[in-house]
């Protein structure tokens, strides 16, 4: 956080300072986490009121508070608002504008955080980056994140999540992008959004509050360009493709594609007249569509077409996305446990139906889809059938719809222990005398990532 001061923040902000001045250089929201010298600010919501621990910070060393409930007899000045959770989103997008910098907003159903470390990637290279760490991108996520700013950053990332409609208009208005990003759209959060058609009203706020010389980044191949394309129409557009060669001096698109043996993707990438080879260090198809992402939200503040593709060849891979572990020589497993929905299950699916040897797809139920769950399940059926998956194993109370269509053999369980069970007895199978592919996904409810670690521990013998 950029230093500044109590009197300052309370001017700007129409805020009520009690006590007296000071500035403030660190907030923090976790009573248990302040040091000395943190303003502390108190939020609350169902379950919790941080207004009952003032005592606590304090004596941890608190000096100042952000509070909606004004302590009398305080020893430390306090800033009254109306209600700390707004004042928390307001703070920060003062922050953002003491910083100054050229700011990458991303959103889509699928691919942000994939889109959001390319893009972090190609920045560091060129300068001092602030991106989002983890999940932290929905109403306090991002708040906390642009909070981390100093003067010291040239950039930021900031990957904006949502599960219901106004969320993404809420954080792109305290974010104020110069660049926003659509991936994609897809079937997640239908329980929030209520349909395909309340996802895209949902990710289409992420130009509100594009500056009016900023740059909107979509997929030029979606249903809804049109849309996009009338929305900021008075705006510069950059639109990417791996099919059509597009024609907008912002545009960029691959050619010349091609899938390496361990299921990672080569392609030429193009803009206006220039081209540049990029070999992607992470597996999946899909991954140029989030290559190409990245590259028109770089090119837009400035990036060169080489050193893009120099950032995107450097990537690292992203914790629970398309992680691959070779156990033995006999077994290997893929880690894609981050989250599910429709469209990121299919991309994985194909992955796996790309490797040698026998395939397991394990999945867990996806979450959040309300009445479009067993459409959205079943959905998935035949795509697991045309990749030629051997074995499907599924997990929670929706997961025998992943069988839908499907052929080959599935089992459905309820209980982790016995899905682990099979997997084992799977594994450790001495007839089958060919490699073994494991790929485990599933939403962040069913918890996959404890049967990845299962069969890294059984797999050491296999």
């Amino acid at each position: 956080m950029i230093s500044v001061e109590l009197s300052y923040i309370a001017k700007t902000l129409d805020w009520r300072l009690v006590g007296q001045d000071k500035s403030i250089e660190n907030l923090c929201t976790d009573s248990r986490q302040v040091k000395a010298g943190d303003c502390f600010i108190a939020l609350y919501g169902d379950n919790f009121d941080a207004h009952d621990f003032i005592e606590q910070v304090i004596n941890a060393g608190a000096t100042s508070l952000i509070v909606s409930k004004e302590q009398y007899n305080c020893s430390v000045p306090q800033l009254v608002v109306e209600d700390t959770r707004r004042a928390l989103a307001q703070l920060a997008g003062l922050n953002k504008q003491l910083a100054d910098v050229k700011t990458i907003a991303i959103t889509g159903s699928c691919g942000k955080t994939t889109v959001k470390e390319m893009v972090n990637g190609i920045l560091s290279a060129q300068g001092n980056v602030l991106a989002t760490l983890g999940n932290f991108n929905n109403e306090i996520g991002a708040p906390l994140t642009l909070l981390r700013l100093t003067k010291q950053h040239e950039f930021a990332v900031i990957e904006l999540g949502a599960n219901h409609i106004g969320e993404i208009d809420f954080t792109s208005g305290i974010t104020r992008p110069d660049v926003s990003v659509i991936t994609n759209i897809g079937a997640a959060h239908l329980e929030g959004f209520g349909s395909i058609e309340g996802v895209v009203t949902a990710k289409s706020e992420i130009f509100n509050h594009l500056d009016e010389q900023g740059t909107a980044v979509f997929d030029a191949d979606i249903a809804y360009a049109p849309q996009w394309q009338q929305q900021n129409q008075h705006r510069k557009i950059a639109q990417f493709s791996d099919g059509n060669v597009l024609q907008n001096t912002h545009d960029v698109w691959a050619t010349d594609i091609s899938i390496l043996s361990n299921g990672c993707a080569t392609f030429m990438l193009n803009h206006c007249q220039e081209s540049q080879f990029v070999t992607l260090p992470i597996p999946g198809e899909h991954n140029i569509k989030n290559a190409l992402a990245a590259a028109a939200a770089t090119m837009a503040v400035g990036i060169s077409l080489q050193n893009i593709a120099s950032g995107l060849a450097q990537m690292t891979e992203v914790k629970g996305r398309l992680n691959i572990s070779v156990i033995s020589p006999k077994l290997t497993v893929i880690d894609d446990t981050y989250n599910a929905n429709a469209s990121s299950i299919k991309a994985a699916i194909e992955v796996l139906g790309r490797t040698q040897g026998q395939t397991i797809l394990v999945l867990g139920a996806m979450g959040e889809l309300g009445d479009y769950a067993v459409e959205c399940h079943q959905s998935l059926g035949s795509i697991i059938e045309k990749n030629n998956i051997d074995v499907l194993m599924t997990f929670g109370t929706m997961g025998h719809h992943y069988g839908f269509g499907y052929e080959g053999k599935h089992q459905n369980f309820d209980d982790k222990g016995a899905l682990n069970q099979a997997l084992e007895q799977h594994i450790i199978n001495d007839q089958i005398d060919q490699p073994i592919t494991v790929l485990v996904k599933g939403s962040r409810s069913t918890a996959m990532e404890t049967v990845v670690e299962f069969i890294k521990n059984i797999g050491v013998t296999a």
